[in-house]
């Protein structure tokens, strides 16, 4: 696992754009994947530091996605737009959307391993 990678798991491209924009421009390699199946299989290829993951995709719920990128050492962050279904998931570190890209960032380097 490379130390500084986050995995963005969003469906809606502008969100997941913007959220690699930010986290690259702070040093962190990025991948997105637009479904629960595309993440599994980058998961499986090239396990991640960091998970961002949405709650709503295109094709079902991503909770064994969750699971697996935990059991693999990975941290993840939850995102949705649904304050009542995002506290169903603490106590993961949670952003309810729309959030700010800097909130975003800060949880993310929290999630960081630190540098050696």
């Amino acid at each position: 696992m490379t130390a500084r990678t986050a995995l963005i798991v969003e469906d809606e491209a502008m969100i997941a754009e913007l959220v690699a924009t930010m986290l690259e421009s702070d040093g962190i390699t990025t991948t997105i994947c637009p479904s629960v199946a595309e993440a599994m299989r980058q998961l499986e290829a090239h396990p991640c530091a960091v998970a961002l993951v949405d709650l709503t995709l295109p094709d079902g719920e991503p909770d064994a996605f969750i699971a697996a990128a935990r059991a693999r050492g990975s941290h993840v962050i939850v995102m949705s737009g649904d304050p009542d279904r995002l506290a169903g998931y603490a106590p993961l570190p949670l952003l309810e959307k729309p959030f700010r890209m800097k909130a975003m960032l800060e949880q993310v380097r929290q999630a960081l391993p630190v540098a050696d």
